[in-house]
């Protein structure tokens, strides 16, 4: 073992910035879904398809149904979030460089496929594609605490 270069040093305090980035992301939007049914139902989904379903229900009822289409795209575009989430909550991470100073970072984890059994899953990656994802799910997680913050507004959710 080596040690670590000064541009694999930053590459790799890159990864764990843009990785709490989109674990951050992800957890406002989770934390959103849960909030409006414990107000709303007072119950706590604890699975995010729980939460999704909660919330679809929420949205067909009357003084709500407004928000349906809102609602039902932004629960539909999390879960477009949720293979990157498990990666980078549950992955372990390694970065590997060339000599032309080229990187890829590869996340490695196991995922069930029934019966006891498991499969070893590798995706691989890069700074630039981390931070377009980083990005793309800060956009959309404005977009949804927009729409929950006029949801609590109009209704009156909040003390």
């Amino acid at each position: 073992m080596t040690t670590p270069s000064e541009l694999q040093k930053a590459i790799i305090n890159d990864a764990i910035a843009l990785r709490g980035s989109i674990l951050t992301s992800y957890a406002q939007v989770e934390f959103l879904l849960a909030d409006i049914s414990v107000k709303l139902d007072l119950k706590f989904p604890y699975l995010i398809k729980d939460r999704i379903k909660a919330v679809t229900k929420i949205a067909q009822r009357p003084g709500y149904e407004v928000y349906k289409a809102e609602l039902d795209k932004i629960c539909a575009e999390l879960l477009k979030y949720d293979e990157m989430r498990v990666f980078m909550a549950h992955g372990f991470v390694t970065l590997t460089t060339d000599k032309k100073d080229n990187h890829e970072l590869e996340y490695r984890m196991y995922q069930r496929v029934g019966d006891g059994k498991f499969n070893l899953v590798l995706i691989t990656t890069t700074i630039p594609r981390l931070e377009d994802a980083a990005m793309e799910i800060t956009r959309y997680v404005s977009d949804a605490v927009q729409l929950f913050s006029r949801i609590y507004n109009e209704q009156k959710l909040e003390g």
